[in-house]
């Protein structure tokens, strides 16, 4: 994490005077040194941050990059905007609630089945329109492309397709993944909260229909899931399962 010690005052003018204008010219950037100084409570839960277009000349941009950092910000829960009221920190980390969704191991396993799991593909590539949205990245980013299967005893389970970001966390040897899927291995080793999933039905196609053992075009449930660290987005999964499987949430 990127942490940058300002001084505190009360106003940006004086903040102005003492400190040189960062020229921060990406929205990563200034997100990252929102998020600083969050963490660090010179911004402390409830307290107003400054408008964008004091940030804007703060840090040597454009008001709307500032606005893109704060907007993604937001829908981290990080902060609140509100129009004609400012934006301000959360009263906490996240005021959203979300569902803890299972590992696809323990799902099978709940079920009395023998688990089996095979790495299918990893490729480097830039990413979907909707992996790029997720992950918030630009068109000329590389993303990893994780491609797996599930079984349940002989019967296929699930297969998944899952986007890692390399800028936002070291990754392992892809070979890592013949043997631990990468959604476990990022809740093992890394610090990661599901920030948002969702729940849609889609078509079966490509590797994905080949894994099921699907005609292509047939219906099949998907979830779509994104894991964040330090409200940065690190990888963006989207899983299916065939006809007739049911999801079942527990408290």
């Amino acid at each position: 994490m990127l942490i940058v010690n300002h001084e505190s005052s009360s106003s940006l003018k004086s903040r102005s005077s003492d400190h040189p204008t960062k020229r921060l010219n990406t929205w990563q950037a200034i997100r990252a040194d929102v998020l600083a100084r969050i963490r660090s409570g010179e911004w402390p839960p409830g307290a107003l941050i400054p408008t964008e277009q004091d940030l804007a000349i703060e840090m040597g941009c454009a008001r709307a990059t500032v606005n893109r950092a704060l907007r993604e910000l937001a829908n981290s829960g990080i902060i609140q905007r509100r129009r004609k009221v400012g934006t301000r920190v959360a009263s906490t980390s996240s005021r959203r609630t979300t569902l803890n969704l299972p590992v696809i191991r323990d799902e099978i396993e709940a079920l009395g089945a023998e688990y089996l799991y095979a790495l299918i593909e990893v490729e480097m590539r830039t990413g979907t329109e909707g992996a790029m949205r997720a992950l918030q990245v630009d068109p000329d980013h590389i993303l990893m492309l994780v491609k797996t299967r599930y079984m349940a005893n002989s019967d296929p389970y699930c297969c998944e397709a899952i986007w890692l970001n390399p800028q936002a966390v070291d990754l392992p040897d892809p070979k890592l993944f013949e043997a631990e899927p990468p959604q476990e291995w990022l809740t093992r080793h890394l610090p990661v909260q599901q920030t948002r999933f969702t729940i849609l039905a889609d078509e079966a196609s490509g590797a994905c229909a080949a894994s099921l053992g699907l005609e292509c075009g047939t219906p099949v449930l998907a979830i779509e899931r994104v894991n964040s660290m330090d409200a940065v987005p690190v990888s963006f999964a989207r899983q299916f399962y065939p006809p007739q499987h049911r999801l079942v949430f527990d408290d």
